[in-house]
């Protein structure tokens, strides 16, 4: 077994368990709390049609990709690079605990969850957990599993995929947020004011 498949099997066991975790198990939870899983006219309208078509197109296109990465190794020659086995062994790490922590992330949120933006029923600010210090520690993983796929692939496709990801990202959230201040209020505002959006905001003390 070459050094390439063993790392195209951890792609995939990575990608199954987020299939489950982080996709069917929350849309189950979501549909049992009565959330609308597909989008509707008023989530594309607070995504943003841009970014909502970019999102759909870009899925797409990492579904094309994935089928040629994983059923045409030769097709990858062209796209391979080296790195040394121990960097891409550590990227398999951190992309693994970025999944862990994406998953515990996206169970805190429970019926508050939606992969549209859109405020459900009886939504709630969560503000326990990783909230307590961050705003979207789910992006946050998002951005850390991808970085760690770029590693342990050795893939100029996945570099791609990772620079995407972390271009539409702060987009996304923009747009989020704009969301979810329009139905807090100063209650979320408050909130931003002692968590940071993609890691914990440090209090700087002024007498040091």
């Amino acid at each position: 077994m070459n050094a390439d498949f063993t790392f195209r099997l951890i792609f995939w066991s990575h990608l199954i368990l987020i299939m489950i975790f982080n996709r069917i198990l929350p849309a189950l939870r979501a549909k049992k709390s009565g959330v609308k899983l597909s989008p509707d006219h008023e989530a594309i309208e607070n995504e943003g049609k841009f970014l909502f078509a970019f999102r759909v197109i870009s899925g797409l296109l990492l579904a094309v990709v994935i089928v040629i990465y994983t059923f045409f190794p030769t097709y990858n020659i062209w796209f391979q690079f080296y790195l040394p086995s121990g960097l891409r062994w550590g990227g398999v790490i951190v992309s693994s605990i970025s999944l862990i922590f994406w998953s515990y992330s996206q169970k805190v949120l429970d019926k508050n969850w939606s992969v549209n933006l859109k405020i459900q029923d009886e939504h709630t600010l969560v503000t326990s957990g990783p909230y307590s210090v961050m705003r979207h520690p789910i992006y946050t993983a998002m951005i850390i599993w991808s970085i760690g796929l770029a590693v342990y692939t050795a893939n100029a496709f996945f570099v791609g995929f990772t620079a995407l990801v972390i271009l539409w990202t702060p987009l996304r959230i923009s747009k989020e947020e704009t969301m979810l201040i329009g139905y807090f209020g100063d209650e979320y505002k408050k909130y931003m004011e002692y968590t940071g959006r993609y890691l914990p905001k440090f209090k700087h003390d002024g007498n040091r």
